[in-house]
Protein backbone atom coordinates (compact mmCIF):
# COMPACT_ATOMS: atom_id res chain seq x y z
CA UNK A 1 0.00 0.00 0.00
CA UNK A 2 1.10 3.58 -0.93
CA UNK A 3 3.86 2.27 -2.95
CA UNK A 4 1.54 2.84 -5.69
CA UNK A 5 1.96 6.87 -4.79
CA UNK A 6 5.80 6.53 -5.66
CA UNK A 7 4.36 4.92 -8.40
CA UNK A 8 2.68 7.42 -9.86
CA UNK A 9 4.78 10.29 -9.00
CA UNK A 10 7.36 8.46 -10.75
CA UNK A 11 5.01 8.18 -13.93
CA UNK A 12 4.31 11.52 -13.91
CA UNK A 13 7.78 13.15 -13.71
CA UNK A 14 7.78 14.49 -10.42
CA UNK A 15 10.20 12.58 -8.28
CA UNK A 16 13.04 9.96 -9.95
CA UNK A 17 13.04 5.71 -9.27
CA UNK A 18 15.10 6.10 -6.39
CA UNK A 19 13.52 8.56 -4.71
CA UNK A 20 14.68 11.62 -5.16
CA UNK A 21 12.62 15.03 -6.38
CA UNK A 22 12.90 16.20 -10.08
CA UNK A 23 13.92 20.03 -10.41
CA UNK A 24 10.52 21.05 -11.19
CA UNK A 25 12.30 24.90 -11.07
CA UNK A 26 14.04 24.73 -14.94
CA UNK A 27 10.70 23.11 -15.95
CA UNK A 28 7.70 25.30 -17.21
CA UNK A 29 5.12 26.29 -15.46
CA UNK A 30 2.28 24.61 -17.78
CA UNK A 31 4.85 21.15 -17.64
CA UNK A 32 4.57 21.44 -13.79
CA UNK A 33 1.18 21.43 -13.74
CA UNK A 34 0.22 18.97 -16.20
CA UNK A 35 2.55 16.89 -14.34
CA UNK A 36 0.71 17.22 -10.86
CA UNK A 37 -2.56 17.28 -13.02
CA UNK A 38 -1.29 13.57 -13.91
CA UNK A 39 -0.66 12.80 -10.46
CA UNK A 40 -3.91 13.78 -8.95
CA UNK A 41 -6.15 12.60 -11.40
CA UNK A 42 -4.81 9.05 -11.06
CA UNK A 43 -4.12 9.18 -7.31
CA UNK A 44 -7.75 9.56 -6.58
CA UNK A 45 -9.07 7.30 -8.90
CA UNK A 46 -6.84 4.31 -7.41
CA UNK A 47 -7.08 5.83 -3.45
CA UNK A 48 -10.60 3.90 -3.37
CA UNK A 49 -9.40 0.40 -4.63
CA UNK A 50 -6.37 1.17 -2.47
CA UNK A 51 -8.25 1.13 1.05
CA UNK A 52 -10.45 -1.64 -0.55
CA UNK A 53 -7.88 -4.14 -1.31
CA UNK A 54 -5.61 -3.00 1.96
CA UNK A 55 -5.12 -6.10 4.81
CA UNK A 56 -5.31 -5.44 8.20
CA UNK A 57 -3.13 -6.94 10.88
CA UNK A 58 -3.46 -7.19 14.83
CA UNK A 59 -0.43 -5.06 15.26
CA UNK A 60 -1.08 -1.34 16.78
CA UNK A 61 -0.78 0.91 13.34
CA UNK A 62 -2.14 4.98 13.62
CA UNK A 63 -3.71 7.17 11.03
CA UNK A 64 -2.63 10.85 11.66
CA UNK A 65 -5.94 13.14 12.09
CA UNK A 66 -5.59 15.34 9.34
CA UNK A 67 -6.43 18.49 11.25
CA UNK A 68 -5.22 17.64 14.82
CA UNK A 69 -2.15 15.49 14.26
CA UNK A 70 1.22 17.34 12.84
CA UNK A 71 2.96 15.35 9.91
CA UNK A 72 6.27 16.38 10.87
CA UNK A 73 9.51 14.58 10.14
CA UNK A 74 10.25 14.25 13.87
CA UNK A 75 6.40 13.22 14.69
CA UNK A 76 6.46 10.37 11.80
CA UNK A 77 10.22 9.03 13.18
CA UNK A 78 9.20 8.55 16.92
CA UNK A 79 5.95 7.41 15.88
CA UNK A 80 7.31 4.61 13.79
CA UNK A 81 8.83 3.15 16.79
CA UNK A 82 5.46 2.98 18.65
CA UNK A 83 3.35 2.26 15.53
CA UNK A 84 3.37 -1.00 13.13
CA UNK A 85 2.46 1.32 10.41
CA UNK A 86 1.33 5.01 9.42
CA UNK A 87 -1.31 6.45 7.23
CA UNK A 88 -0.40 10.48 6.65
CA UNK A 89 -2.45 12.85 4.50
CA UNK A 90 -1.54 12.92 0.72
CA UNK A 91 0.20 16.86 0.74
CA UNK A 92 -0.21 16.57 -3.30
CA UNK A 93 -3.70 16.37 -3.29
CA UNK A 94 -6.55 18.81 -3.22
CA UNK A 95 -9.83 19.50 -4.59
CA UNK A 96 -8.56 22.83 -5.31
CA UNK A 97 -7.71 24.22 -9.15
CA UNK A 98 -4.12 25.97 -7.59
CA UNK A 99 -1.34 24.61 -5.35
CA UNK A 100 1.07 27.09 -4.41
CA UNK A 101 5.15 26.46 -5.69
CA UNK A 102 6.03 25.99 -1.66
CA UNK A 103 3.31 23.66 -0.44
CA UNK A 104 3.85 21.56 -4.37
CA UNK A 105 7.93 21.38 -2.92
CA UNK A 106 7.04 20.86 0.30
CA UNK A 107 4.71 17.80 -0.14
CA UNK A 108 7.61 16.15 -2.78
CA UNK A 109 10.35 16.67 -0.39
CA UNK A 110 8.08 14.80 2.30
CA UNK A 111 7.95 11.51 -0.07
CA UNK A 112 11.57 12.19 -0.95
CA UNK A 113 13.01 11.61 2.57
CA UNK A 114 10.22 9.36 3.63
CA UNK A 115 10.72 7.17 0.62
CA UNK A 116 12.30 4.22 1.95
CA UNK A 117 9.78 4.16 5.09
CA UNK A 118 6.74 4.19 2.01
CA UNK A 119 8.32 0.90 0.36
CA UNK A 120 8.95 -0.78 3.63
CA UNK A 121 5.14 -0.04 3.79
CA UNK A 122 5.98 1.19 7.59
CA UNK A 123 4.55 5.13 6.05
CA UNK A 124 1.70 5.06 4.21
CA UNK A 125 0.37 8.15 2.22
CA UNK A 126 -3.43 8.51 1.32
CA UNK A 127 -5.50 11.44 0.03
CA UNK A 128 -7.33 11.87 3.26
CA UNK A 129 -8.54 15.22 3.30
CA UNK A 130 -9.52 15.33 -0.30
CA UNK A 131 -12.24 12.76 0.30
CA UNK A 132 -13.18 15.08 3.58
CA UNK A 133 -13.31 18.18 1.42
CA UNK A 134 -14.78 16.78 -2.31
CA UNK A 135 -15.26 20.13 -3.29
CA UNK A 136 -14.59 23.77 -2.63
CA UNK A 137 -18.44 24.65 -3.33
CA UNK A 138 -19.52 26.68 0.46
CA UNK A 139 -23.14 25.49 1.00
CA UNK A 140 -26.12 27.12 2.10
CA UNK A 141 -26.90 25.81 5.16
CA UNK A 142 -30.38 26.37 7.38
CA UNK A 143 -30.88 25.12 11.24
CA UNK A 144 -34.01 25.66 13.07
CA UNK A 145 -32.26 25.38 16.17
CA UNK A 146 -28.53 27.37 15.35
CA UNK A 147 -27.19 23.76 14.62
CA UNK A 148 -27.48 22.46 18.25
CA UNK A 149 -28.85 19.21 17.42
CA UNK A 150 -25.42 18.73 15.14
CA UNK A 151 -23.40 18.06 18.76
CA UNK A 152 -23.67 15.07 20.49
CA UNK A 153 -25.91 16.59 23.89
CA UNK A 154 -23.04 15.19 26.12
CA UNK A 155 -20.59 17.59 25.01
CA UNK A 156 -22.26 20.47 24.37
CA UNK A 157 -21.38 22.15 27.18
CA UNK A 158 -18.16 21.40 27.13
CA UNK A 159 -17.51 22.68 23.80
CA UNK A 160 -19.08 26.21 24.28
CA UNK A 161 -17.16 26.77 28.10
CA UNK A 162 -13.78 25.53 25.89
CA UNK A 163 -14.50 28.19 23.01
CA UNK A 164 -12.79 31.29 22.45
CA UNK A 165 -14.05 33.95 19.82
CA UNK A 166 -11.66 36.89 18.64
CA UNK A 167 -12.69 39.76 16.17
CA UNK A 168 -11.84 39.67 12.87
CA UNK A 169 -11.13 42.72 10.71
CA UNK A 170 -10.20 43.25 7.14
CA UNK A 171 -7.49 45.35 6.20
CA UNK A 172 -6.51 47.90 3.47
CA UNK A 173 -4.82 45.22 1.49
CA UNK A 174 -7.78 42.70 1.94
CA UNK A 175 -5.97 40.95 4.75
CA UNK A 176 -8.61 39.08 7.43
CA UNK A 177 -7.04 39.88 10.95
CA UNK A 178 -7.57 38.50 14.05
CA UNK A 179 -7.54 40.51 17.20
CA UNK A 180 -6.72 39.76 20.42
CA UNK A 181 -9.82 41.38 21.70
CA UNK A 182 -12.80 38.88 22.50
CA UNK A 183 -15.33 38.80 19.86
CA UNK A 184 -18.31 39.96 22.98
CA UNK A 185 -16.03 43.35 23.42
CA UNK A 186 -17.42 45.03 20.10
CA UNK A 187 -19.54 42.40 18.29
CA UNK A 188 -17.81 42.87 15.09
CA UNK A 189 -19.18 41.17 11.85
CA UNK A 190 -16.36 38.77 11.64
CA UNK A 191 -14.53 35.98 14.17
CA UNK A 192 -12.29 33.43 14.80
CA UNK A 193 -13.33 30.23 16.55
CA UNK A 194 -10.86 28.65 19.08
CA UNK A 195 -10.42 26.17 21.59
CA UNK A 196 -9.11 25.35 24.52
CA UNK A 197 -5.92 23.13 25.10
CA UNK A 198 -6.63 22.31 21.30
CA UNK A 199 -4.30 21.88 18.31
CA UNK A 200 -5.88 22.30 14.99
CA UNK A 201 -3.69 22.92 11.55
CA UNK A 202 -6.65 23.08 9.36
CA UNK A 203 -10.27 23.36 8.80
CA UNK A 204 -12.99 26.53 9.11
CA UNK A 205 -12.45 29.21 11.79
CA UNK A 206 -13.35 32.57 10.39
CA UNK A 207 -17.69 32.99 9.93
CA UNK A 208 -18.96 36.24 8.28
CA UNK A 209 -21.93 37.53 9.39
CA UNK A 210 -23.62 37.45 6.12
CA UNK A 211 -26.92 38.32 4.88
CA UNK A 212 -28.76 37.58 2.04
CA UNK A 213 -30.56 40.53 -0.23
CA UNK A 214 -31.69 41.33 -3.92
CA UNK A 215 -33.54 37.68 -4.03
CA UNK A 216 -34.95 37.01 -6.97
CA UNK A 217 -36.06 33.55 -8.96
CA UNK A 218 -34.13 32.94 -12.36
CA UNK A 219 -35.43 31.22 -15.31
CA UNK A 220 -35.02 27.58 -13.81
CA UNK A 221 -37.04 28.45 -10.24
CA UNK A 222 -33.83 28.53 -8.66
CA UNK A 223 -33.99 31.67 -5.65
CA UNK A 224 -30.67 33.93 -6.86
CA UNK A 225 -29.70 35.66 -3.86
CA UNK A 226 -26.71 38.63 -3.25
CA UNK A 227 -24.30 38.08 -0.18
CA UNK A 228 -24.05 40.96 1.87
CA UNK A 229 -20.75 41.21 4.29
CA UNK A 230 -20.67 44.76 5.76
CA UNK A 231 -16.62 44.76 7.11
CA UNK A 232 -17.12 47.43 9.48
CA UNK A 233 -20.12 46.50 10.57
CA UNK A 234 -21.26 45.88 14.26
CA UNK A 235 -23.83 43.66 15.59
CA UNK A 236 -26.48 44.45 18.27
CA UNK A 237 -26.01 42.33 22.03
CA UNK A 238 -28.88 40.04 21.64
CA UNK A 239 -28.27 39.36 17.41
CA UNK A 240 -24.51 38.46 18.42
CA UNK A 241 -25.46 36.15 20.63
CA UNK A 242 -27.50 34.16 18.91
CA UNK A 243 -24.47 34.20 15.85
CA UNK A 244 -21.96 33.66 18.40
CA UNK A 245 -23.39 30.54 19.36
CA UNK A 246 -24.53 29.52 15.75
CA UNK A 247 -21.10 29.65 15.01
CA UNK A 248 -19.29 27.58 17.56
CA UNK A 249 -21.65 24.58 16.82
CA UNK A 250 -21.00 25.04 13.12
CA UNK A 251 -17.13 25.19 13.59
CA UNK A 252 -17.62 22.18 15.94
CA UNK A 253 -20.41 20.29 13.17
CA UNK A 254 -17.59 20.91 10.52
CA UNK A 255 -14.62 19.01 12.90
CA UNK A 256 -16.91 16.36 14.27
CA UNK A 257 -17.67 15.64 10.67
CA UNK A 258 -13.87 15.33 9.71
CA UNK A 259 -13.33 12.95 12.73
CA UNK A 260 -16.67 10.96 11.37
CA UNK A 261 -14.78 10.21 7.88
CA UNK A 262 -11.59 9.23 9.09
CA UNK A 263 -12.55 6.99 11.81
CA UNK A 264 -14.20 4.96 9.45
CA UNK A 265 -11.30 5.12 6.75
CA UNK A 266 -9.00 4.01 9.70
CA UNK A 267 -11.24 1.36 10.72
CA UNK A 268 -11.51 0.34 7.58
CA UNK A 269 -7.86 0.15 7.51
CA UNK A 270 -7.33 -1.27 10.85
CA UNK A 271 -5.37 1.77 12.68
CA UNK A 272 -6.38 3.57 15.11
CA UNK A 273 -7.02 7.58 14.87
CA UNK A 274 -4.41 9.82 16.49
CA UNK A 275 -5.06 13.09 17.43
CA UNK A 276 -2.57 15.63 18.85
CA UNK A 277 -5.64 17.41 20.53
CA UNK A 278 -5.85 17.64 24.07
CA UNK A 279 -9.30 19.03 23.59
CA UNK A 280 -10.52 16.48 20.86
CA UNK A 281 -9.12 13.78 22.80
CA UNK A 282 -11.40 14.72 26.01
CA UNK A 283 -14.47 15.47 24.26
CA UNK A 284 -14.40 12.25 22.36
CA UNK A 285 -13.77 10.24 25.58
CA UNK A 286 -16.58 12.57 27.04
CA UNK A 287 -19.10 11.05 24.84
CA UNK A 288 -18.29 7.77 25.65
CA UNK A 289 -20.93 5.08 27.06
CA UNK A 290 -19.01 4.38 30.00
CA UNK A 291 -19.04 4.81 33.88
CA UNK A 292 -15.40 6.10 33.73
CA UNK A 293 -15.06 10.03 35.18
CA UNK A 294 -14.45 12.09 32.15
CA UNK A 295 -10.65 13.00 33.55
CA UNK A 296 -9.80 8.74 33.86
CA UNK A 297 -10.62 7.68 30.48
CA UNK A 298 -7.50 8.89 28.77
CA UNK A 299 -4.65 8.06 30.79
CA UNK A 300 -1.26 9.95 30.13
CA UNK A 301 -0.01 6.71 29.78
CA UNK A 302 3.29 7.12 27.32
CA UNK A 303 4.42 9.84 28.97
CA UNK A 304 8.18 8.78 27.99
CA UNK A 305 9.14 12.58 27.64
CA UNK A 306 12.47 11.72 29.83
CA UNK A 307 12.73 7.95 28.66
CA UNK A 308 12.80 8.22 24.54
CA UNK A 309 15.68 8.36 22.36
CA UNK A 310 16.82 10.96 19.58
CA UNK A 311 16.18 8.97 15.73
CA UNK A 312 18.09 10.84 13.32
CA UNK A 313 16.74 9.65 9.91
CA UNK A 314 14.42 7.09 7.87
CA UNK A 315 17.61 4.88 7.62
CA UNK A 316 18.06 4.39 11.83
CA UNK A 317 14.22 3.39 11.40
CA UNK A 318 14.42 1.07 9.08
CA UNK A 319 17.16 -0.62 10.49
CA UNK A 320 16.36 -0.69 13.96
CA UNK A 321 13.11 -2.60 12.64
CA UNK A 322 14.65 -4.68 10.68
CA UNK A 323 17.52 -6.18 13.08
CA UNK A 324 15.06 -5.54 15.88
CA UNK A 325 11.89 -6.84 14.83
CA UNK A 326 10.87 -8.89 17.90
CA UNK A 327 11.69 -6.22 19.96
CA UNK A 328 9.63 -3.85 17.93
CA UNK A 329 6.60 -6.47 17.60
CA UNK A 330 6.81 -7.13 21.69
CA UNK A 331 6.38 -2.89 22.00
CA UNK A 332 3.57 -3.12 19.84
CA UNK A 333 1.43 -6.31 20.98
CA UNK A 334 2.64 -4.41 25.03
CA UNK A 335 0.39 -1.79 24.26
CA UNK A 336 -2.69 -3.02 22.87
CA UNK A 337 -2.33 -5.58 25.85
CA UNK A 338 -2.36 -2.59 28.62
CA UNK A 339 -5.02 -1.05 26.65
CA UNK A 340 -7.11 -4.28 27.18
CA UNK A 341 -6.42 -4.45 30.61
CA UNK A 342 -7.25 -0.59 31.15
CA UNK A 343 -10.96 -1.48 29.79
CA UNK A 344 -14.05 -1.17 31.66
CA UNK A 345 -11.54 -0.37 34.94
CA UNK A 346 -12.95 1.36 38.09
CA UNK A 347 -12.09 4.99 37.63
CA UNK A 348 -10.81 5.39 41.16
CA UNK A 349 -8.54 2.92 39.92
CA UNK A 350 -7.71 3.86 36.36
CA UNK A 351 -4.88 6.54 36.53
CA UNK A 352 -2.70 4.05 39.87
CA UNK A 353 -3.16 1.00 37.33
CA UNK A 354 -2.04 2.79 34.25
CA UNK A 355 1.14 4.29 36.46
CA UNK A 356 1.75 0.73 37.37
CA UNK A 357 1.87 -0.87 34.07
CA UNK A 358 3.88 2.25 31.93
CA UNK A 359 6.53 1.41 34.88
CA UNK A 360 6.05 -2.01 34.89
CA UNK A 361 5.90 -2.89 31.08
CA UNK A 362 6.75 0.00 29.05
CA UNK A 363 9.48 1.92 30.56
CA UNK A 364 11.80 -1.29 30.48
CA UNK A 365 10.99 -1.84 26.52
CA UNK A 366 11.70 1.94 26.17
CA UNK A 367 15.63 1.14 27.59
CA UNK A 368 15.68 -1.56 25.19
CA UNK A 369 14.90 0.03 22.33
CA UNK A 370 17.74 3.15 23.26
CA UNK A 371 20.11 0.34 23.77
CA UNK A 372 18.83 -0.86 20.38
CA UNK A 373 19.37 2.38 18.82
CA UNK A 374 22.88 2.29 20.10
CA UNK A 375 23.91 -0.76 18.39
CA UNK A 376 22.93 1.16 14.76
CA UNK A 377 26.29 2.17 13.24
CA UNK A 378 23.86 4.69 11.33
CA UNK A 379 22.79 6.39 14.36
CA UNK A 380 25.34 9.20 15.20
CA UNK A 381 23.88 9.89 18.42
CA UNK A 382 24.98 6.65 20.55
CA UNK A 383 22.31 7.26 23.39
CA UNK A 384 21.83 10.56 23.44
CA UNK A 385 18.83 12.29 24.61
CA UNK A 386 18.94 14.56 22.15
CA UNK A 387 16.44 16.61 19.93
CA UNK A 388 13.94 14.85 19.54
CA UNK A 389 11.59 12.91 21.77
CA UNK A 390 9.29 12.73 23.75
CA UNK A 391 5.68 11.03 23.22
CA UNK A 392 2.95 11.73 24.87
CA UNK A 393 -0.17 9.13 24.43
CA UNK A 394 -3.25 9.04 25.88
CA UNK A 395 -4.81 5.54 24.89
CA UNK A 396 -8.62 5.82 24.79
CA UNK A 397 -10.17 2.07 25.50
CA UNK A 398 -12.80 1.50 23.40
CA UNK A 399 -15.58 4.56 24.82
CA UNK A 400 -15.89 6.58 22.08
CA UNK A 401 -18.37 3.92 20.09
CA UNK A 402 -21.49 5.99 21.66
CA UNK A 403 -20.04 9.38 19.80
CA UNK A 404 -19.35 7.81 16.46
CA UNK A 405 -22.62 6.06 16.37
CA UNK A 406 -24.39 9.56 17.50
CA UNK A 407 -22.33 11.26 14.34
CA UNK A 408 -24.01 8.85 11.77
CA UNK A 409 -27.63 10.26 13.12
CA UNK A 410 -26.29 13.89 14.17
CA UNK A 411 -23.65 15.58 12.18
CA UNK A 412 -23.52 13.41 8.99
CA UNK A 413 -27.02 13.53 8.62
CA UNK A 414 -28.37 14.02 5.05
CA UNK A 415 -24.47 14.46 3.80
CA UNK A 416 -23.15 12.21 1.14
CA UNK A 417 -20.03 10.58 3.18
CA UNK A 418 -16.31 10.09 1.61
CA UNK A 419 -15.99 6.39 3.36
CA UNK A 420 -19.37 4.27 4.10
CA UNK A 421 -19.81 3.45 8.03
CA UNK A 422 -18.65 -0.27 8.29
CA UNK A 423 -20.43 -2.90 11.01
CA UNK A 424 -20.72 -1.70 14.27
CA UNK A 425 -19.37 -4.68 15.60
CA UNK A 426 -16.46 -4.88 13.80
CA UNK A 427 -15.22 -1.73 15.32
CA UNK A 428 -12.18 -1.01 18.15
CA UNK A 429 -11.80 -5.01 18.24
CA UNK A 430 -7.85 -5.51 19.86
CA UNK A 431 -6.75 -1.96 19.40
CA UNK A 432 -7.88 1.20 20.93
CA UNK A 433 -10.76 3.62 19.42
CA UNK A 434 -8.23 6.46 19.55
CA UNK A 435 -5.03 7.68 20.87
CA UNK A 436 -3.94 11.10 21.82
CA UNK A 437 -0.03 11.71 21.50
CA UNK A 438 2.05 14.68 21.12
CA UNK A 439 5.24 14.75 20.52
CA UNK A 440 7.87 17.20 22.69
CA UNK A 441 11.15 18.71 22.07
CA UNK A 442 13.32 17.93 25.10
Amino acid sequence: MSNLSLNLLIDAGLITSSGKVVDIRKLPASEVSNRLSQYNSARIQTAESEISDHGSTEKLSALFSTGSTSQSNASILSSSLVYDSIVIDDPLVTSSNKISFDRLVQGLKLFEWGYELIRANFLKVLPISFFNKPSNDIPLLLSDDAFKSCIPSKIHDFIHQNATLKSVVRSDKGEMLILSEDAYENRRAALNVEFSNDYWKSGVSLYLFETLENCEEDESGNLVCQKVWNSKGKLGKEQFNTWAYQTINQAMRCRLNNIYNETFLAERLGHTYITESSFESQFMAMSGDTTCSTGSISAKFLKANNSFINIDSPSTILELRNKHSEAFERFNFSLQSISDELSGIDPELFDRKAENLFHKEILPQVDEIRDNVNSISSSGVKGALGSLVGLSAAIATGSTLPLITTLMSTVSSGLTEAFPAISQQQRFKKRPAYIWHRVTKT
